[in-house]
């Protein structure tokens, strides 16, 4: 037997907000274990390997003999340095972001939104 559960607005956006809430959590941790998937283990996607190879630092290119210890260590700067990078390009995205933050309707517009955090 099926049962009807009544809600309003509010009760539903708050449920909502705190699925997503949690989803943000799961999120971070899951970016960590894909750059390791990438990196370091099977690579699904192919993104950084050829197909059914390991990640592109992982240590089973350099026991097969494909990959010198010398040649890792390029490999991880090279990584290093791209990561550099692209954090540097969040930076810059994220004060882009904060141009808006300084404008006097911000809070009327995006406070609902925010209350949460």
């Amino acid at each position: 037997m099926k049962k009807v559960v009544r809600l309003t607005e509010s009760q539903l956006t708050k449920i909502v907000k705190r699925v997503i809430k949690e989803n943000q959590t799961e999120r971070e941790l899951d970016l960590r274990n894909k750059l390791n998937d990438i990196f370091f283990g099977h690579d699904e996607y192919n993104m950084t390997s050829e197909p059914g190879e390991f990640g592109f630092l992982s240590q089973e290119h350099r026991l097969s003999k494909k990959i010198s210890p010398r040649q890792r260590i390029k490999r991880i700067e090279m990584v290093i340095n791209d990561l550099e990078n692209y954090i540097e390009d969040l930076k810059d995205i994220a004060q882009g972001e904060d141009v808006y933050t300084q404008n006097p309707e911000y809070d009327s517009v995006w406070k609902d939104i925010e209350k949460d955090m």
